[in-house]
């Protein structure tokens, strides 16, 4: 019994392995893939747009794609096209949050104790900066856009951070970006229909918006914002905006 009972917490973190490359499998080599790409979610645009359960399906698709690690990037841009600016950014937060907190449980539940048993006490000084500096530290990564959102929301699950933590962190931090996806998003479908010059200038803004923001991070510590506690968190590789 001893025995299984050691064995489980990698049998867990085996398991989470396999659900997330079943995830980005299904995202690369089935039709579920091609619903997901640029060219999917712009056949399904038009029909969303006329369906009444639009905002229900956009939520329920978008949180479980997230929740395995699909790609969530061209799913914030169909937020924008289908529902506009103001509704697709309340529907777009609500589902990557949504997915954002299922991914977390499903690696904290599945993954964390293997971890543990993996690295046999050496998590000592990572948990230490993640319970002392979680919040900001957390926080500054969801605010940069290079790092990919689905691996830091996993990621965040095999640290000690509290969920409470991790949720408001998140809720903060893929706001900005949120934005400024859909006003994007918007500005080009816009473009689309009137070749406008406030639609072309609305899509200068946006990406002008998103650059700012990949610097905002160095920014705030070159002004001294948080920078000590912010440094304090070991840089992680993985994690981002939706």
């Amino acid at each position: 019994m001893a025995h299984l009972s050691r064995r489980s917490p990698l049998l867990r973190l085996a398991l989470l392995a396999v659900l997330l490359a079943g995830g980005v499998s299904a995202a690369l080599f089935t039709p579920l893939g091609d619903v997901l790409s640029v060219e999917g979610v712009g056949r399904a645009i038009d029909g969303l747009r006329a369906a009444p359960a639009a905002p229900v399906i956009y939520i329920a698709v978008y949180t479980a794609a997230t929740a395995f690690a699909m790609p969530g990037s061209v799913l914030t841009l169909a937020g924008g096209a289908v529902f506009g600016v103001v509704p697709g950014i309340l529907y777009t937060t609500i589902a990557a949050n949504l997915g954002a907190n299922a991914a977390f449980g499903l690696s904290r539940t599945l993954g964390r104790s293997g971890v543990e048993a993996l690295a046999r006490g050496r998590l000592d000084a990572l948990d230490a900066a993640t319970t002392n500096h979680g919040f900001k530290g957390l926080l500054t990564l969801r605010l940069i856009p290079a790092v990919p959102f689905n691996a830091l929301n996993f990621g965040a699950g095999l640290t000690s951070i509290g969920w409470p933590t991790y949720a408001a962190a998140t809720a903060v931090g893929i706001l900005p970006g949120t934005v400024i996806y859909i006003v994007f998003a918007d500005a080009l479908l816009a473009g689309s229909r009137e070749a406008s010059r406030d639609a072309l200038i609305r899509v200068v803004v946006a990406g002008a918006l998103l650059l700012l923001l990949s610097f905002l991070p160095s920014i705030a510590r070159r002004i001294g914002i948080g920078g000590r506690e912010v440094s304090g968190v070991p840089p992680d590789d993985h994690g981002a905006s939706p």
